[in-house]
């Protein structure tokens, strides 16, 4: 065999100081190879109640409307799931035509969640368009129903937090999973009883969370929308300047359980106060997947934007190119630049208070309202689904306070959107 030109191996590779035997070559291959062996981590039944989710994480499985509602804890996930699925219902009722008989419509809102999970269910069968809660549920059904039928192929990665708990780095959609299948067959109403076969998940502890290790994941998959990339941008920068010394502010802090994430992200917004450090600016572009330094500064641009404008590009998986161009057709008028989102929001199927033709009226004691006149021009200010949560709120007794925790939070939650509904409709009727 002859032995390799030393002149090539210097073009591609650079100098070496002496020629290249058989078994230096057979050193550095296998050598590398056994180095990365026995990095790996066999991945461990978990319990995935000792599972935390990661609030700061980019990717926002959880649709915000829904993610809202719940108090970050995993033995509260099962009271998520039952939420996100009444939405699912709520969003489906409000989306089909008022012309079709009630029974009808409350027929066609149901949604075969039994079906899907026990692959019966037609994902694509149904004639109609599936709103951001529907859509986002859907994911993790169809997920789960894969893992029931074919196991699951890919096990998540923790760190640890604590005594006997772990805080969830990558593959959250997989963890819901476990939980939609431990919470659903339960062994009743005619359901097979599973709940110890999907109590634990294969997991790999880390050792230590990693932002870096997470962004090359993510790029990995390549399916993160323009928002959760510009959250992990954010993330790096953080970590960059926070191994510097620097000091931000925490998540909880920032963003309460109602508001909007987008403030704890933003606190590397301004390049002139976070500039890229000398140097990480290669690191940077690698762990984002991009091939220019004008994306970088594009998706840290995304960070300054309205938080309606955030929180619906998150829903609905906007793609950096469409919110470039609303930006730019808003110029610098985060008013218009709010009434454009909201407008492509509507188009998307996103209920944001104006989608449903149809106003609130009472029978029984009418507003006192005119038959013609302004008021009745442009597009009414209720939805289908707030019908529903104001009507779900008037069946609201004075026992409630006697309700437990989550009960509680739940209809304060609602008190909170309709109070937003109400806020808007005052601005119309004070807006000359």
């Amino acid at each position: 065999m002859p032995r390799p030109d030393r002149n090539q191996l210097k073009q591609s590779f650079g100098s070496t100081q002496s020629p290249l035997t058989v078994q230096e070559l057979t050193d550095a291959v296998y050598g590398e190879i056994a180095a990365v062996d026995a990095q790996r981590i066999e991945a461990i039944p978990t319990d995935i109640f000792t599972i935390h989710a990661d609030i700061i994480q980019p990717r926002r499985t959880v649709v915000s409307e829904i993610r809202h509602l719940w108090n970050g804890k995993p033995d509260t996930i099962h009271a998520l799931l039952d939420e996100w699925f009444r939405a699912v219902v709520r969003e489906r009722y409000a989306g089909i035509s008022e012309l079709i008989e009630e029974k009808d419509r409350r027929r066609h809102a149901q949604f075969d969640l039994r079906g899907y999970l026990e692959g019966e269910g037609d994902v694509a069968g149904d004639d109609y368009r599936r709103g951001p809660i529907e859509t986002s549920f859907l994911r993790i059904v169809t997920l789960a129903a894969s893992i029931r039928r074919d196991g699951l192929t890919n096990p998540i990665t923790v760190a640890p937090l604590g005594m006997d708990a772990y805080r969830l780095e990558t593959g959250e959609r997989r963890w819901l999973a476990y939980h939609l299948l431990h919470a659903f067959f339960d062994g009743k109403d005619g359901r097979p009883d599973e709940r110890d076969f999907w109590r634990k998940i294969p997991a790999r502890n880390v050792g230590e969370a990693s932002v870096w290790r997470m962004a090359n994941e993510n790029n990995v998959r390549a399916d993160l929308n323009a928002i959760a990339k510009a959250r992990q941008l954010s993330l790096l920068i953080i970590d960059l300047y926070a191994r510097r010394g620097s000091m931000f502010k925490d998540y909880v802090e920032l963003v309460s359980s109602n508001n909007c994430d987008r403030a704890f992200y933003a606190q590397v917004s301004d390049g002139d106060t976070y500039p890229i450090p000398r140097g990480a600016g290669d690191r940077l572009l690698n762990a984002m997947g991009f091939g220019s330094k004008s994306l970088l500064r594009e998706y840290r641009q995304l960070l300054d934007i309205p938080d309606p404008v955030w929180q619906w590009a998150d829903d609905l998986n906007w793609a950096q190119g469409r919110l470039r161009q609303l930006i730019q057709r808003a110029g610098k008028d985060e008013k218009l630049l709010v009434e454009l989102a909201r407008r492509e929001a509507i188009k998307d199927g996103l209920s944001v208070g104006t989608s449903t033709p149809k106003s609130v009226s009472n029978p029984k004691n009418p507003p006192p309202l005119p038959e013609n006149g302004p008021h009745k021009a442009g597009k009414r200010l209720i939805s289908g689904d707030m019908k529903l949560r104001v009507r779900w709120l008037m069946g609201v007794r004075d026992g409630v306070g006697e309700a437990d925790t989550q009960t509680k939070e739940t209809v304060i939650s609602e008190i909170e959107n309709a109070r937003r509904w109400l806020d808007e409709i005052e601005s119309a009727v004070k807006k000359s």
